[in-house]
């Protein structure tokens, strides 16, 4: 024990209370620590004193006592405690619940493929070509309409390609010793 032991637990050592194991890691200390043998040498004192001023103690008897009082006053308890309420509306959990179905619906929402279009109407009411970032074998190519603009990769090349959900193309390739990156973004 790297700490002394508290009072409670000597006086259980002292009246032969305590489990095996606590009672040995107890004695071990007691043995080493001479504070605690005299606290333990007072508890022993003090009962036998008392078993010696009422001989006729029934401590038996004592501790059915105690423990039909408590039982009496934890049924008396039960009857004047005020009856229990439903419980009521509680906004914090309403709160959780509208927040995890909102996670929930754009998170389906965003899993959801969408196809794409390739015109897209504009306030006017007339509809307009769509712009259209792709990545080819020839490079990264973005198209509006019948023009288009080709980010070409490097002859005999093979570019490693990237592809994001936010519009974001890129392509790495090596070339004569050094990296070329290139990243096109749709906006």
């Amino acid at each position: 024990m790297n700490t002394h032991p508290t009072e409670f637990e000597l006086a259980l050592l002292a009246g032969g209370e305590c489990g095996v194991v606590t009672r040995f890691f107890l004695n071990r200390h007691v043995r080493q620590c001479e504070h605690c043998l005299d606290t333990v040498a007072e508890f022993v004192m003090l009962r036998h004193n008392v078993a010696e001023q009422e001989p006729d103690l029934d401590w038996n008897r004592l501790e059915a006592e105690m423990r039909a009082n408590i039982h009496l006053g934890l049924e008396a308890g039960e009857c004047v405690r005020p009856p229990l309420r439903a419980r009521s509306w509680n906004p914090r959990l309403a709160v959780a619940f509208a927040s995890l179905m909102l996670l929930l619906g754009a998170g389906f929402l965003m899993r959801v493929p969408r196809t794409a279009t390739t015109h897209v109407e504009e306030s006017s009411g007339q509809t307009a070509p769509a712009s259209v970032l792709e990545s080819t074998e020839s490079g990264l190519e973005f198209r509006k309409g019948d023009s288009s603009l080709t980010l070409l990769n490097h002859v005999g090349s093979v570019a490693d390609q990237t592809v994001s959900a936010q519009g974001v193309i890129g392509a790495r390739y090596v070339d004569a010793g050094g990296v070329t990156t290139n990243h096109v973004y749709l906006q």
